[in-house]
């Protein structure tokens, strides 16, 4: 008869680096990847770009193409902002049809999205309803229907034209890149044998144009079947590389993890590494998991680079306020992660190994325990 094991649900990773500002990716590369890494997976929105929601102004830029026509958006396509209505008020009667055309798409999954997703964020007794209404995060889970809604009106347009707006997108934030191809030459250069996966909820063409750009080995994306976000990653993945999970394959995977959508990379990659985050990647982990390392970094776009090289000592981009900023480098080991938040790791065993199925109440306490964990370790 096999003796019973104890081993708790969750533990603390081994080691978790704050780096502060770096000098560049290719410097953070440096401190995290070494020759063991096989893969090295790249999150897209916000990871790639400074704030940037690729997928989510292929949309806007749609509504603009469709709405206007292709003759009269090529006009006014320089006005175009990201995440912003593309208003020409010296034509009112197509800035009108435009306007209802979008409306129609768009006016239900905004106010589902503004309620669960960016009201829920703000307001904790909503949110709590929410992990009752979902038994999940309301923040993650109400993206599913603005993602569908995309993909949906994606399904309108040519492909040619979709990578053409793509395309456009790409160019048009080159300033806030944060990572280019020159940096995954380089990447490739120091380890030969290390594959680049591109890992996006985006649709199809924001990311293949992206990685025809960036020169990565592998791209997956969302379809109308499959949305890529969440644990679909790690499936996808899986799918790519079988042995994840062996001791013997390093998988390192770097995100902006906004509304910690990337967190269950936790509990299948080797070492992690959250950039420019608002939500950092958590130190408590399974019991299972072979992370060993937890790295956050806050890395300069190009625009910022340029301006702290010219001597400006504002350099950095105001939409960093919303970021949870790295702070100057710091290195935690398991004793003392332990001395910071063992008191903090058994109550999440305890709540986790309660028995029955999870409620959507004791989600919402383990999400508030985990998410102060993040806290504790970075104050």
């Amino acid at each position: 008869m096999q003796a019973k094991t104890n081993r708790s649900p969750n533990r603390l990773v081994d080691r978790l680096v704050q780096h502060g500002e770096v000098e560049s990716f290719r410097e953070l590369c440096a401190r995290v990847l070494t020759a063991k890494t096989h893969y090295l997976v790249l999150d897209l929105d916000r990871t790639t770009h400074l704030g940037r929601d690729l997928g989510q102004d292929l949309g806007w830029e749609l509504c603009a193409y469709q709405g206007y026509g292709r003759e009269h958006f090529e006009r006014i396509e320089h006005r175009q902002e990201s995440g912003r209505f593309l208003l020409d008020w010296d034509h009112p009667r197509k800035t009108a049809q435009y306007l209802a055309r979008s409306l129609k798409i768009w006016a239900y999954p905004g106010v589902y999205y503004g309620v669960w997703g960016k009201a829920a964020a703000r307001l904790d007794w909503l949110r709590r309803r929410g992990f009752k209404h979902f038994v999940a995060d309301p923040v993650r889970a109400a993206q599913r229907v603005p993602q569908l809604t995309l993909l949906r009106h994606l399904e309108t347009a040519a492909e040619e034209v979709l990578r053409e707006l793509a395309g456009q997108i790409w160019l048009r934030h080159a300033p806030d890149q944060v990572i280019d191809r020159e940096d995954l030459d380089w990447v490739r250069s120091q380890w030969p044998g290390i594959e680049i996966v591109l890992s996006s909820a985006s649709p199809k063409p924001t990311v293949e144009v992206a990685g025809e750009a960036l020169g990565v080995n592998h791209v997956h994306y969302s379809t109308l079947d499959r949305i890529n976000s969440g644990e679909v990653k790690v499936e996808r993945l899986r799918e790519l590389c079988p042995r994840m999970g062996d001791p013997d394959v390093e998988i390192v995977g770097i995100s902006d993890t906004s509304r910690g959508e990337d967190h269950c990379w936790v509990d299948h990659f080797t070492k992690v590494v959250d950039i420019n985050s608002p939500t950092p990647f958590p130190a408590i982990v399974s019991s299972a998991s072979p992370l060993l390392e937890v790295h956050s970094a806050t890395l300069l776009s190009k625009y910022e680079r340029q301006r702290r090289a010219a001597g400006d000592p504002s350099y950095l981009d105001p939409r960093r306020e919303k970021l949870a900023l790295s702070p100057s480098k710091r290195e935690l080991r398991r004793e003392d992660l332990e001395h910071r938040l063992g008191w903090l790791l058994k109550r999440v065993n305890t709540l986790a190994s309660a028995p029955g199925q999870i409620s959507g109440d004791m989600a919402y306490r383990l999400a508030m325990l985990r998410e102060a964990s993040t806290s504790l370790v970075r104050a």
